[in-house]
């Protein structure tokens, strides 16, 4: 049976892609001419005797062979790694030529006549003949200039990297698949408090790691150490970072297996962010918190004394009097009740007086800042005494007026209350409720000293309040 056509075109192909094959094999000088690497050779002077084509492509150009003007290399110009040109006497083929040595894997930049450049790997041997006499040499050598720029790009890659995790405000470290540390950033030295070495400290670079409640815990148990033997992320638990100098900083860890493309752990990472703001947050608010309580207890029992005296006394005052505490108050939350100044709430007190009662007082001192507790019992007394004046004292007529001073000894603040010009007092027959006040307030809470007098020229008081730190 005969074959197909087909069959015998596609056999008779087949030879002749053989047989040109088999020619280009046996002849060394076409085989070098189809290489994808550049070559050319040189004799002992350095001139050029043979390059492939690829080589001309490499250079940009084509030299002429045995050409002075060409020793060593068929390119215009190349430069090492660090960009410095490189003069042709000292060149790889140069020294190659004068040693008798091969040249090894040297990353040249060559430049061509176009302005554009390459990078290629060069590798020169020498060539001897019979007798062993060094006669030239040749150089083999390709194009990496791709390579060379995806290696570039993954240096800089890392260097951002680096950079970022310099950056962070958090701790970052990483170790290997057996938890040697390899890296860490400042952050993890400062929360550390010291620079371990790398390389040597495992699982952690902490000085000393504490649980919470202050007991030891062994570097081989913790967090990091636990993630990298179960080969899972964690989150904590909480854990204290003890520093040589014995200080303290409790952190909350992140620790992350890291994996390679094959699925196989090749190291970790761990986040330790510093929960010192944090605890001392917490702490703030618990005692802002006891601290509101505490005051909310404290001014309810003023306002439950001020309706107790107010109903005992029956002079109808307790609006005035919460509002003389709430007018305290407001000054208070303007200092986020840490202080209020007594300039202040001496002109808050006498604000809502009728009239023309207030242009007829006179307020003068230092500015002072007061303590919630002091600042609240000076609030009433001072609003006790302008309510009485205006009543009955020094507000209640044209002519009246009123001096209020006060002066800093020290931590000893000194109060004087002076009435004028208003109708003649008398000492009360029974105390009344700003005397009673007077004493529970400066006398018993505050422990200070107050003194009043009732004379023909108007009523005045003194008061020796010690103010706290």
């Amino acid at each position: 049976m005969s074959q197909p056509a087909d069959t015998n075109l596609a056999s008779r192909s087949a030879t002749v892609a053989s047989l040109a094959l088999e020619r280009i094999v046996r002849s060394p000088a076409t085989l070098v001419e189809n290489l994808p690497i550049g070559i050319y050779t040189c004799d002992r002077d350095g001139l050029l005797v043979q390059f492939n084509r690829r080589a001309a492509e490499l250079w940009g150009r084509t030299p002429a062979l045995g050409d002075p003007a060409f020793r060593y290399c068929g390119a215009i110009r190349t430069r090492d790694r660090d960009g410095n040109e490189i003069a042709p006497e000292e060149s790889p083929m140069a020294q190659v030529l004068a040693v008798g040595r091969p040249a090894r894997d040297r990353e040249l930049t060559v430049e061509r006549p176009d302005g554009t450049s390459l990078t290629v790997l060069a590798n020169v041997d020498p060539l001897f003949d019979d007798h062993g006499h060094l006669v030239g040499g040749v150089n083999c050598f390709q194009d990496i200039s791709e390579r060379v720029h995806m290696q570039d790009q993954m240096r800089e890659g890392r260097r951002v990297a680096r950079d970022v995790m310099e950056a962070l405000p958090a701790a970052i470290y990483t170790t290997d698949a057996e938890g040697k540390l390899l890296y860490y950033n400042k952050a993890a030295e400062r929360l550390w408090g010291f620079a371990p070495t790398v390389g040597e400290q495992h699982w952690c670079g902490s000085w000393k790691i504490l649980l919470p409640d202050g007991t030891p815990l062994p570097h081989d148990q913790c967090p990091m150490a636990i993630a990298l033997k179960e080969k899972r992320a964690l989150v904590g638990p909480e854990a204290i970072a003890e520093r040589p100098d014995g200080t303290r900083v409790p952190f909350m860890p992140y620790p992350t297996p890291i994996f390679g493309s094959g699925g196989e752990m090749v190291g970790g990472v761990n986040m330790l962010i510093d929960l010192t703001e944090q605890k001392h947050a917490d702490a703030q608010q618990r005692g802002l918190i006891d601290e509101l309580n505490h005051r909310v207890k404290n001014t309810l029992s003023t306002i439950q004394s001020l309706a107790a005296q107010t109903l005992r006394g029956g002079d109808g005052g307790f609006e005035g009097r919460l509002l003389a505490l709430s007018r305290v108050h407001d000054q208070l939350t303007r200092h986020a009740w840490e202080w209020a100044d007594l300039a202040a709430i001496a002109k808050e007190i006498f604000q809502p007086l009728r009239g023309s009662a207030n242009s007829h007082v006179v307020i003068d001192g230092p500015s002072v800042h007061l303590k919630p507790r002091v600042a609240l019992a000076m609030g009433m007394v001072l609003h006790e005494l302008a309510g009485n004046a205006q009543k009955y004292g020094a507000l209640s007529t044209p002519a009246g007026a009123v001096a209020l001073n006060w002066r800093l000894d020290g931590r000893t603040l000194h109060v004087d209350w002076r009435e004028r010009g208003g109708p003649a007092t008398t000492a009360p027959k029974k105390r009344g409720f700003g005397t009673r006040l007077l004493e529970r307030s400066i006398a018993h809470e505050l422990g200070g000293r107050p003194a009043i007098s009732f004379s023909p020229e108007g009523v005045h008081c003194t008061m020796e309040i010690p103010l706290p730190e």
